[in-house]
């Protein structure tokens, strides 16, 4: 790696960690699912409880993800003392996870130019920053669902034991959010494209192992349980499952492409449709339709089409989250268009898209310090306030008065 690359790269991650830490205390969140989380790393670190299961997948459905996160996120509060700035500071770690991730699979799949790119875009973006601030394990999905990616690519490019890293991310993904169901589905279309060479059949059990290991505590829980989960599972699929309809499908089209949002102002925003299009037509020209590319195309392809298909036939309530794993293939397609417009011969180019991007930091960066999110700080003196006054604050699930009630009052 060139020394210029580290230095820009290292440049930007000062870049991102101001904005993902800076007012660290006033700007966090602690809202249901950060309240949550503390009460779950208060039961570890406490009560000697060890979960079996995470977050609800989705309210009142008895589908819970696994507990990794819980875990995971248990060691920062047992460091603060169980102050929720601990979600704070955790959500700004996972951010710096995210930022190395996409340096280090863009750059090994494009070059250092679309990775530096990709990254200072991610860096400035006012709503990722925001995504990033407020601390859950969906802050997972965007590595994960780049590192999936990266593996998968990697495997049905012939490189064989990335099966066993591929199998591991997809099983850490069903302790971030539900939407980890779209992996199996990918891979499942990608079955045409697996290598076929000797290795391969002694391979597959592991790295199915390897994933079950992931699934365990769900799976001891359902047999303690009497298999609860499973049949919350089978009534909730059966309950909201209409099948597959044209109408819907095209009704979900700005849903699908909602991700490249994250990186047009308004105006343009209808260019999401044409992005991923312009994106496959590029790269398979400029590296002559070579089989790595076609099956690159193939991938990015996929991590849009599986999510807006499975969405298409569900009827229930959907998040702009829910897309959440394809906005690294979009950050990717924004910035590999990038630099193939930067690289136009000519200046006029170079000054056109760079006085585009340099637009775009100016406005989120206004947006991030207009902003004055009602943050954890607040809601502590508020809490610390009724103390004084005598009152008692109950429990109530999802509060975060009740927590900071709990962790002010509970050596008294």
């Amino acid at each position: 790696m060139k020394g210029k690359t580290i230095f820009i790269f290292l440049l930007i991650l000062v870049i991102h960690s101001f904005f993902r830490f800076y007012q660290l205390d006033s700007r966090s969140p602690f809202g249901w699912d950060q309240v949550d989380n503390a009460w779950a790393a208060k039961n570890i670190i406490v009560d000697h409880k060890l979960p079996l299961l995470g977050f609800q997948a989705k309210l009142n459905s008895g589908i819970f993800i696994g507990p990794l996160y819980y875990y995971l996120i248990a060691p920062f509060y047992f460091l603060t003392g169980l102050d929720p700035v601990a979600s704070g500071i955790f959500a700004g770690l996972t951010s710096l996870f995210t930022l190395l991730v996409i340096f280090v699979v863009i750059r090994k799949i494009f070059s250092d130019e679309v990775a530096l790119i990709a990254c200072l875009i991610w860096a400035v973006s006012s709503s990722l920053i925001n995504f990033d601030r407020v601390q859950g394990p969906v802050n997972f999905i965007p590595p994960f669902s780049l590192l999936i990616l990266y593996f998968l690519y990697k495997f049905l490019t012939g490189n064989l034991r990335y099966v066993f890293l591929l199998a591991a991310a997809v099983g850490f993904a069903f302790h971030t959010h539900f939407t980890a169901v779209f992996y199996p589905l990918i891979i499942f279309c990608c079955l045409p494209l697996f290598p076929r060479k000797k290795p391969l059949s002694g391979y597959l059990p592991l790295a199915l192992a390897v994933f079950i290991l992931f699934l365990t505590p769900n799976i001891i829980h359902d047999f303690q349980s009497k298999a609860s989960g499973s049949r919350s599972l089978i009534n909730y699929l059966g309950t909201y499952y209409h099948g597959l309809h044209l109408v819907r499908v095209i009704q979900l089209t700005k849903d699908a492409f909602i991700e490249f949002e994250n990186f047009l102002f308004p105006q343009i925003k209808f260019l999401k449709y044409l992005l991923l299009p312009l994106f496959l037509i590029i790269s398979l020209i400029l590296s002559s339709f070579k089989k790595q590319s076609l099956i690159l195309g193939y991938l990015f392809s996929l991590w849009f089409l599986i999510p807006w298909l499975i969405f298409s036939v569900y009827s229930g309530e959907i998040s702009n989250y829910y897309f959440s794993i394809n906005l690294p293939i979009a950050l990717i397609i924004i910035a590999f268009l990038t630099w193939q417009i930067f690289k136009i011969k000519g200046i006029a180019f170079k000054i056109l898209i760079t006085g585009f991007w340099l637009y775009f930091a100016l406005i989120n960066v206004q947006n991030f310090f207009n902003t004055h999110p009602l943050g954890l700080r607040l809601q502590k003196e508020a809490v610390q306030k009724a103390i004084k006054a005598g009152q008692k604050i109950e429990f109530k699930q999802g509060a975060p008065q009740s927590y900071l009630y709990y962790i002010y009052t509970r050596n008294k």
